[in-house]
């Protein structure tokens, strides 16, 4: 174990060639004179390569433009899914709310009298949603109000003003 740990190895595990550094200056010398007797490196460039070079990369970018990329996230699929769950979350709120009938004695008293407020119905117009029973007169007389409740009424509905000149 301790014959392969760094600091026993004695060389660099590098080696030269045979006779490297004796043909190195041969070699460099053959390149050199290679070169100075060749005049053209046998690669040539066609005639008006470079003039025409931006339009053939232009016509490629455009090529490549006019290709259909298939999308990794599918809107369709995403549509599909939405509407089901918005089908199932209507279902279960029909469903669930069907056992729940709104009546009149349900309401409140004062959200009927707000809503008959904001919508300005006539006199007439609430006649008419009435029968003739309901109209009777002794329906009317038979109700007993509080002086307690009346006063009340009077206190927060009307001005003194206005029963000061009636």
């Amino acid at each position: 174990m301790k014959e392969k740990e760094l600091y026993t190895i004695k060389t660099s595990g590098f080696k030269v060639p045979k006779d490297y550094f004796s043909q190195v200056e041969e070699q460099i010398l053959s390149e050199v004179q290679l070169k100075s007797t060749v005049d053209v490196s046998g690669f040539d460039v066609p005639d008006s390569y470079f003039e025409s070079l931006e339009n053939k990369i232009f016509l490629k970018l455009e090529e490549e433009q006019d290709v259909k990329v298939i999308p990794l996230f599918s809107w369709k699929k995403v549509m599909y899914v939405s509407a089901i769950a918005a089908c199932l979350v209507l279902m279960f709120n029909v469903f669930y709310n069907a056992s729940e009938t709104i009546t009149f004695d349900s309401l409140e008293t004062a959200s009927i009298e707000n809503y008959l407020e904001q919508e300005d119905y006539t006199s007439y117009e609430l006649a008419s949603l009435l029968t003739e029973d309901e109209l009777n007169i002794n329906n009317f007389t038979d109700t007993e109000i509080s002086e307690e409740s009346l006063e009340d009424y009077l206190f927060d509905q009307s001005n003194i003003e206005d029963l000061i000149l009636q």
